[in-house]
């Protein structure tokens, strides 16, 4: 959660926010405009610092834009 919340303001508030649940853990974070699969491309950006567009095609690369955009991740949104 540390590298979430230092990559993306928009996670940061949200996991600053979120609550425990009585049993220790968090809180489930809905992100409804971002499909899986295209947050499952931020995640690896996110963590590992790469992302590749040749595997995106141009409807993904505009979701992906839109989702980066939706998240604060502005070095992700100028790189696109």
């Amino acid at each position: 959660m540390v590298i979430l919340s230092y990559r993306s303001p928009y996670l940061r508030r949200k996991l600053s926010t979120n609550k425990k649940n009585n049993d220790g853990t968090l809180a489930r974070i809905e992100l409804p405009n971002i499909l899986p699969e295209i947050f499952e491309i931020i995640l690896r950006y996110i963590y590992g610092g790469k992302l590749s567009l040749k595997e995106c095609d141009t409807s993904n690369i505009i979701k992906l834009l839109v989702a980066a955009n939706e998240l604060s991740l502005q070095e992700l949104v100028i790189y696109i």
